[in-house]
């Protein structure tokens, strides 16, 4: 019997989510690759779920390995909310 991975809680989910779009964002046009982000956010169910539930949210575009912040998510961080 296999062990289930663990879930992130719901604030560690959301600082994952946060990082990710942020360095998303940061990096832009430069595409992000699910396989170099495991040093710099974090690795396994965490980070696939942060990025499934970021390109749900219309967020995060992702093809394959490779990611970018969509339109909407780059017009919000161009407004500078505070």
């Amino acid at each position: 019997m296999q062990a289930k991975p663990i879930q992130p809680s719901p604030d560690e989910g959301r600082k994952i989510q946060r990082a990710l779009l942020a360095l998303a964002l940061f990096e832009f046009p430069t595409h992000l690759h699910r396989s170099k982000l495991g040093w710099q956010i974090t690795t396994g169910e965490a980070l696939e779920q942060a990025i499934t539930d970021l390109v749900i949210a219309g967020l995060l575009f992702r093809e394959g390995d490779a990611m970018l912040p969509t339109l909407p998510a780059r017009h919000f961080d161009w407004l500078e909310l505070p």
